[in-house]
């Protein structure tokens, strides 16, 4: 909404004061504005240098009525006629009250004489004093008026002055939005760092009367008032304050007579209001980002990285958020990016090499046991590939088995099966004795077979030396092993790859090899705790 403020006067200036041989007041008056002669009028430096403002000014007496024109060879202009009197002439300045004056005009104790100027044709006597922001020419708007009259022996009343003066204003109110981005929201690595890099964006955008029934006393009176405009004008835009009256009796001075009149206050300017032009960005992590304003490059990105260190294991989440506040009414706005930071999932769970030493054999053959029947022996046949382990089978003979399988495991042939074989049977014994069924002998975080992996990030090759797993190679997607899933649970990891086996293990996935390695090295990660649980 625009808000042009229009002070209308019947009097403008105001505090420009003429001082003089005053009819209306003491013999030297300020804001006096009847005069014996035009040759005892001045101008003083106070109080009108603190209306005007320390600068370089000119002034002019005018013709009152109609649109006034302050400049040389304007029609209502009475000052630049004697003796082209040029406006250059007339020019003077004000700093701090004091009035600096270097032309032809009577200049004394601060106080510059108007005349010479012409007769005014107003029949009342009355001029108009205009003082503008030098150099000229100057547009109307830039002046300030004032009236006064110069008159002996009145025996009627004259008619009222208009002047006025019209100053515009509007707002213009930005809004802001932010974004924040990152190049990537999950790393899963073992060891070492992960280095994030970050997108801070803001967008700007632009949101872009009558006074009647007065009594009007003697001397000077004003009025003030201002109106909404739906709209900046796109063109000059004058104001025309009016003034009419009926016929009265005025004392001491006679009558009145009915009139009007009126003044134009032509090309008024319109001083901008900016509210939330400018905003400072900040980020929790980054800190001060910087500052910005309509006229900026819009969006405005701001880029930082941020290192984090990758977890021995499991998954941390670090977030970051960016705000923005503005400057004028202190709207704030934020945005943010989350980021997590995987090392492997820790879930407890042995390697085939465990399974086959004394520790793991004993927990194997200390297992339950159903009469004579080992338990874990029953509950490794639910798989197919391990339906070739005796279902009376003792919980010496499934030590025995488990053995035999993990010293047969082979992958240089035509197939792989003999090695996926024994990946999976320790993955299996893994999910056994971390549950309550195998009395978590174990003794793991978690159960492990409810643990869910990511399928597709698996180590291609892993590296036990030192005694701890790592993945120096590359990685791999496994989904085609495990029917094209991008995460399962490791119990459900079994359930898949044993519907691909006979009986034994001896045929699997159709004999495809390179499905079997998949399907194997899967198993292996989980068994050496370099997978990563799936998000």
């Amino acid at each position: 909404m625009l808000h042009p403020v229009l002070p209308a006067f019947l009097r403008a200036i105001g505090r420009v004061t003429v001082i003089g041989a005053c009819l209306n007041g003491p013999p030297v008056a300020v804001n006096c504005n009847l005069y014996s002669s035009k040759d005892d009028v001045w101008l003083s430096g106070l109080p009108n240098a603190a209306a005007l403002g320390d600068g370089t000014y000119f002034f002019a007496v005018l013709v009152p009525g109609g649109q006034l024109d302050p400049n040389d060879g304007g029609t209502a202009n009475l000052s630049d006629d004697p003796g082209g009197d040029a406006y250059s002439n007339r020019t003077f300045s004000i700093s701090n009250g004091v009035i600096t004056y270097a032309g032809s005009h009577g200049f004394s104790d601060n106080k510059v004489r108007m005349f010479p100027y012409d007769d005014t044709t107003n029949p009342g006597g009355v001029y108009i004093l205009a003082v503008c922001q030098a150099p000229g020419p100057v547009l109307p708007s830039a002046c300030k008026y004032d009236a006064f009259k110069v008159q002996s022996g009145a025996t009627s009343a004259s008619d009222l002055i208009v002047t006025k003066d019209a100053a515009g204003s509007y707002d213009t109110s930005y809004s802001w939005t932010i974004g924040k981005n990152v190049d990537k929201t999950r790393v899963e690595q073992i060891g070492g760092s992960a280095t994030f890099n970050y997108t801070v964006t803001v967008v700007c955008t632009v949101n872009a009367g009558a006074a009647t029934n007065l009594t009007v006393a003697s001397g000077d009176n004003y009025y003030a008032y201002s109106c909404d405009l739906s709209a900046t004008p796109q063109g000059q835009l004058d104001n025309t304050a009016t003034a009419t009256w009926p016929e009265q009796a005025v004392d001491p001075v006679g009558a009145l007579t009915a009139g009007s009149s009126n003044f134009i206050f032509s090309d008024i300017a319109f001083a901008q209001s900016l509210i939330d032009n400018c905003v400072n960005v900040t980020d929790s992590y980054a800190g001060a980002l910087g500052t910005v304003c309509a006229g900026d490059a819009n969006p405005t990105t701001f880029s930082y990285s941020r290192v984090i260190a990758v977890p021995a294991y499991d998954c941390v989440a670090y977030d970051n958020t960016a705000m923005f506040t503005t400057n004028t009414t202190g709207t704030t706005g934020s945005a943010s990016a989350q980021v997590t930071v995987c090392g492997p999932a820790k879930t407890g769970a042995l390697t085939i090499g465990f399974w086959q030493n004394k520790n793991g054999q004993g927990i194997i053959t200390g297992g339950s046991k159903a009469g004579t029947v080992c338990n874990s022996g029953t509950w490794l046949r639910q798989y197919a590939p391990f339906q070739d382990l005796s279902a009376t089978a003792t919980c010496a003979q499934v030590g025995t088995y488990v053995t035999t399988v993990i010293k047969a495991a082979n992958c240089s042939g035509s197939t792989c099966n003999a090695m996926l074989k024994p990946q999976m049977l320790a993955t299996a014994l893994n999910v056994y004795f971390s549950s309550a069924a195998g009395g978590n002998a174990i003794k793991p975080p978690r159960p492990i077979g409810a643990v869910k992996i990511d399928l597709t990030k698996i180590c291609k090759m892993i590296d036990g030396s030192g005694g701890v797993s790592s993945c120096p190679g590359s990685y791999e997607n496994t989904s085609a092993a495990f029917g094209g899933a991008t995460a399962l649970t490791v119990q459900q990891m079994l359930t898949f790859a044993a519907s691909q086996s006979n009986v034994g293990g001896t045929v699997w996935y159709g004999q495809v090899k390179a499905t079997q390695v998949l399907a194997k090295d899967a198993f292996d990660a989980v068994n050496n705790q370099v997978a990563f649980r799936a998000p």
